[in-house]
């Protein structure tokens, strides 16, 4: 081999030892020629994937770290800059950061992310804007009512129905007086599809109390209400054996009269009060029952509700259809020809209908008072006016032992 051909073949494999050289570099160019800047300032690169999670004055920002390798530190600025956290990216290996950030108010944020190099450089801002919850929230939220609280047959347990769950309702607790009047919380706790509870042992008369929890659907934070104390205690039937009643003059038949009302005697009909079978008297309207509880002052009863027991079987002898229910502090007068401009505001006011032997009346509140008065409108028996009421069990509490 000639030295011309040792020197053609030098230089060949130096123009492509060059060429693979070239290649080499510009194969790491292509790598990380998003990061290099040519010229002006070198920012480096943003926070990726941003996300939130609201909760009760606070929040939780989530993010990723670029994949930039000259980035090592982030802020999170909020309020305007005024207010920051730093992040160490060497915190989070994964690259995945998670901030939570308390004592917020209840309105809108702005976050913003801010990377940094080894140089100081720092990248645009990644930005968020999040709205946490808080007490105006909390206030907003609509607490349940009680719907009805009675004793049970037993005597020894309670029957609280509430009204349906509001908006972003979690759950609804509640504590009560048992027996030996402590207050003790129930076992149960209401979700938003219920509406009963049972108290055990409950102590009959008294005010309970109940809490609702709240929390938004993207929410991460439970919130409960503070106690609210029923309006009401719980009510139970009262016996009214002792109680003084009076009737519309001659309206009633025979030995059905108006004390058998409250005789206890559900089943028969000869201790029922029934209304005049006199062609002279039978169509008389009102017929007004008027009841003295013969309660002293302070000790008075609230009334939450009326059982009205008819006809156990023929339901073309149940007669009650339109009446009214007062409750004061004064004899109402069963004789009165102007009752509706002197008994006052009426308590309740419904129609039965005759399709059940126990019907009853209530109020969403109790009314308190020694005197109340039932005022018979009308009767299904158009023809003679029949009124056959078989028992009238009340239900209440008296308000001043309720605490």
């Amino acid at each position: 081999m000639t030295m011309n051909m040792i020197k053609n073949i030098f230089n060949y494999l130096s123009v492509a030892a060059a060429a693979v050289l070239l290649a080499s570099c510009g194969g790491q160019d292509e790598i990380y020629k998003e990061w290099v800047k040519k010229g002006g300032y070198d920012y480096p690169a943003k926070a990726l994937k941003l996300t939130s999670v609201i909760g009760y004055k606070s929040v939780i920002i989530n993010w990723e770290k670029p994949m930039d390798p000259a980035v090592r530190t982030a802020s999170l600025f909020w309020d305007n800059y005024a207010k920051s956290v730093d992040i160490d990216y060497a915190d989070y290996p994964d690259g995945k950061v998670s901030v939570s950030v308390g004592d917020l108010e209840d309105r809108s944020y702005t976050f913003d992310i801010v990377n940094y190099d080894d140089l100081g450089n720092k990248s645009l801002a990644a930005e968020i804007t999040v709205s946490p919850y808080g007490d105006g929230w909390m206030v907003s939220r609509s607490e349940r009512s009680v719907a009805r609280a009675e004793m049970d047959e037993n005597g020894r347990d309670a029957r609280i129905v509430m009204s349906k769950a509001t908006d972003e309702m979690v759950a609804t607790r509640f504590r009560y007086k048992n027996l030996q009047d402590e207050w003790v919380e129930c076992e149960t706790v209401l979700k938003p599809g219920q509406n009963e509870v049972t108290f055990p042992n409950a102590l009959k008369g008294k005010r309970f109390e109940y809490a609702s929890s709240f929390c938004p659907a993207a929410g991460k934070d439970t919130v409960w209400s503070a106690w609210t104390r029923s309006v009401d205690g719980i009510s139970y039937a009262l016996d009214g054996k002792r109680w003084n009643v009076t009737v519309t003059k001659n309206q009633y038949f025979g030995i059905n009269v108006a004390d058998n009302i409250f005789d206890g005697n559900k089943d028969l009909s000869a201790f029922s009060w029934h209304s005049s079978k006199s062609d002279a008297t039978k169509n008389q309207f009102p017929k007004i029952l008027s009841i003295d509880t013969q309660k002293a002052f302070g000790e008075e009863y609230a009334f939450t509700r009326f059982e009205f027991y008819e006809h156990p079987d023929q339901p073309t002898l149940r007669y009650i259809k339109d009446f009214v229910i007062y409750v004061g502090s004064s004899y109402y007068n069963p004789d009165d020809s102007d009752y509706l401009n002197n008994y006052g505001i009426p308590f309740i006011g419904t129609q039965f209908k005759t399709d059940d032997r126990i019907s009853s009346a209530s109020a969403t509140q109790g009314a308190t008072g020694r005197y109340f008065a039932i005022v018979f409108k009308n009767s299904y028996n158009t023809k003679d006016g029949f009124i056959d009421l078989w028992e009238l069990v009340p239900y209440g509490y008296i308000p001043s032992q309720a605490d």
